[in-house]
């Protein structure tokens, strides 16, 4: 199984979990960029959710018949804007990064409420707004994320939403 099976393998068997235990999630990072933008390499499945921590262990219990092995994190990443919880799984002699990103703040949920249903790699998926993930890739402000947001800005300029981006640009004080 390729690298780019395994992936879609994984998100489906991951999204049908989440669905399972009524978890409300949205895709987001770089396959979002790719269900939105362009197809582009990525090795991780990025998802905002909304996640009590009890919530977790049902899910990894879930998903472990799905998978050669896994490993989560004790605890979630706190990042300046956003805390992450780090799955990693095992399947085919491959690795998969699954971060989940905690819908805590009102950005976060209100991002989770605007997701937009997909079929993205022919799975029906939820996936944050272009608006959204521009502001979730310039809270990251890494290279790639802001080279991302370029490419949103020259790609869709006109069809954005910019007083919704400038609304929570402000907010979150992000340029």
């Amino acid at each position: 199984m390729g690298i780019h099976d395994t992936l879609t393998a994984q998100l489906q068997n991951v999204l049908q979990v989440l669905e399972a235990c009524q978890v409300k999630y949205a895709l987001a990072g770089g396959l979002a960029y790719s269900a939105l933008v362009e197809p582009r390499a990525t090795m991780d499945i990025d998802l905002l959710i909304m996640l009590q921590e009890t919530s977790l262990r049902e899910i990894l219990r879930r998903l472990e018949p799905s998978v050669d092995s896994l490993i989560a994190h004790q605890a979630p990443m706190q990042f300046h804007r956003v805390k992450i919880w780090r799955v990693v799984l095992f399947k085919h002699n491959r690795e998969l990064i699954l971060d989940l990103l905690l819908a805590e703040s009102p950005f976060h949920q209100n991002a989770l409420e605007r997701a937009v249903p997909l079929d993205f790699l022919g799975i029906s998926v939820n996936v944050v707004t272009l608006e959204d993930l521009m502001l979730l890739k310039k809270s990251a402000n890494r290279p790639q994320d802001m080279a991302d947001v370029a490419n949103i800005y020259a790609t869709f300029g006109d069809e954005l939403d910019q007083e919704y981006l400038e609304f929570w640009s402000n907010i979150l004080n992000l340029e």
